[in-house]
């Protein structure tokens, strides 16, 4: 994303921490009431990923089920990155990290609390509404996304098996208009 320094620390009970040892070390046990991407703001983004953005040729933009908060962000932090997902020809796509009010990994969904948002399929789209042209959340959170405001995509999100990856990322695509 850049080859500038960002350092995702959060604010907790404790105080503030780096991301690591709140992850690492510390488990993600402490309660987090915010987070901050430190040198996001002043950060160059990588020129060739403004660049890719910006390509005609681009079939489409996927952000995969990760963590909103600890892995999206800090990359849609960097100045004019949200700008160029939305002024890119491609489309974007996110995918939701959270199935029937639970984080598939990690602490999505404990984060999400703590920060006082539903732990909701929609809530995702909501944070990313800005820069989403479609999102696909999971067949059991078709009621949750139903009225969200924007093109929903269902389908079996979790992946246990190499058959689970490959048939979201053909149903991704399919979302993004690009069906294979």
């Amino acid at each position: 994303m850049t080859d500038d320094r960002v350092r995702t620390r959060v604010c907790t009970e404790e105080g503030w921490l780096d991301f690591q040892d709140y992850f690492v070390r510390q488990g993600s046990a402490p309660t987090i009431r915010e987070i901050s991407y430190v040198g996001g703001s002043e950060a160059a983004a990588n020129p060739d990923f403004v660049a890719a953005l910006g390509d005609d040729n681009l079939d489409a933009v996927v952000i995969c089920p990760s963590n909103p908060f600890l892995s999206i962000d800090p990359i849609l932090s960097l100045p004019g990155i949200r700008e160029a997902l939305r002024k890119s020809s491609a489309p974007v796509v996110a995918v939701s990290p959270i199935i029937g009010g639970k984080a598939v990994k990690g602490p999505t969904a404990k984060i999400m609390a703590e920060l006082r948002l539903p732990v909701t399929a929609a809530a995702v789209a909501q944070h990313y509404a800005d820069i989403l042209d479609v999102y696909v959340a999971d067949e059991a959170d078709a009621d949750d996304v139903a009225e969200i405001g924007m093109p929903v995509s269902l389908t079996r999100t979790l992946m246990l098996t190499l058959e689970d990856r490959e048939a979201l990322a053909r149903a991704v695509l399919a979302a993004a208009g690009r069906g294979f």
